[in-house]
């Protein structure tokens, strides 16, 4: 695994962890790498009177990403939101999904699976599913 995908894993577990922890929940956000190698934050800005779907969070942090890289201003970049995914026929893990874009490198999906019983919140093993 590269350094630039281990960082960016570092940062979105350690942010989705707390995000669990402090309020039961994660809304999207993401990280990327810039020019030099350093990892930022990558979120984006909700109007509170005009807010959008999770989806188009989503998309947009992905645009961003994407238009970022093409430009030459960042290397890579994640996108980290909740999903469910069916680890079989009768069987769904709450998770939270680490989608990873790296022209150089190309990344499995990766998931940190929780369970949330109440207020407590329990984090599991992170995995990875490829694409």
């Amino acid at each position: 695994m590269e350094k630039e995908t281990k960082d960016l894993l570092d940062h979105c577990v350690e942010y989705a962890t707390e995000l669990l922890m402090e309020t039961g929940e994660s809304y999207p956000f993401g990280g990327f790498i810039d020019t030099i190698g350093q990892v930022h934050p990558l979120e984006m800005e909700i109007d509170k009177k005009n807010v959008p779907t999770i989806g188009k969070v989503i998309q947009a942090l992905g645009k961003y990403g994407e238009e970022e890289i093409k430009e030459g201003r960042m290397h890579s970049y994640a996108v980290t939101y909740e999903a469910a995914v069916n680890l079989s026929e009768d069987q769904t893990q709450d998770c939270i999904a680490i989608d990873i874009t790296c022209p150089s490198d190309p990344q499995p999906v990766f998931y940190l699976p929780f369970n949330k019983v109440g207020d407590k919140v329990s984090i599991g093993e992170l995995f990875a599913v490829a694409r």
